[in-house]
């Protein structure tokens, strides 16, 4: 559904709130929750969203909401955009309609350039296609030990999950040029 559950927004409105950053993508845009929310709170920011579904685009109103909207699937946006980089990427509601394998590349390119990654996703929250869009279909399933590897913050509530990792842009243990 294009539609995120609202479990954790208000942990991702405080996380936008204290951190101030001016640079976001929201992944798996859907209905732009995330977009408007980044928005209210910090009207001056530049959010650029990717929705796979143009239909969804149009209904809603995307281009209104976000910076820049790109329709493309995220297994294959980033490849010809080596040196991409954002403050904040949000998956909200989008890491399970990837296989495994493409939600793990997509963590780890995120993890050179972005500071941090916020993750909302569901556990045992069986989807199929909806109304006609396969691309709603839950294709992988994620638990707090997929993110072991990283210096992260992971909680749950009943069925959702929310994981902010923190990427390699301003990390004090980098090597990356700090900004």
């Amino acid at each position: 559904m294009p539609y995120s559950d609202p479990t954790f927004d208000k942990q991702v409105e405080n996380f936008i709130l204290e951190h101030k950053f001016r640079n976001y993508i929201d992944i798996g845009a859907g209905a732009g929750k995330y977009g408007k929310m980044i928005k209210k709170i910090l009207p001056k920011s530049r959010v650029v969203a990717i929705e796979a579904n143009a239909s969804y685009i149009k209904k809603f109103k995307l281009n209104s909401i976000y910076d820049r909207v790109y329709c493309s699937r995220i297994e294959t946006f980033f490849d010809n955009k080596p040196d991409f980089k954002t403050d904040i990427a949000i998956i909200g509601d989008c890491l399970e309609h990837l296989k495994k394998s493409d939600g793990e590349d997509l963590i780890n390119y995120l993890m050179y350039r972005s500071r941090y990654i916020l993750i909302v996703f569901p556990s045992k929250y069986i989807q199929y296609s909806w109304r006609g869009h396969k691309l709603e279909a839950h294709m992988s399933v994620w638990s707090k030990y997929d993110f072991l590897a990283f210096e992260h913050h992971y909680y749950t509530k009943k069925f959702m999950n929310l994981v902010i990792i923190r990427g390699y842009i301003g990390d004090p243990e980098s090597s990356y040029p700090q900004t």
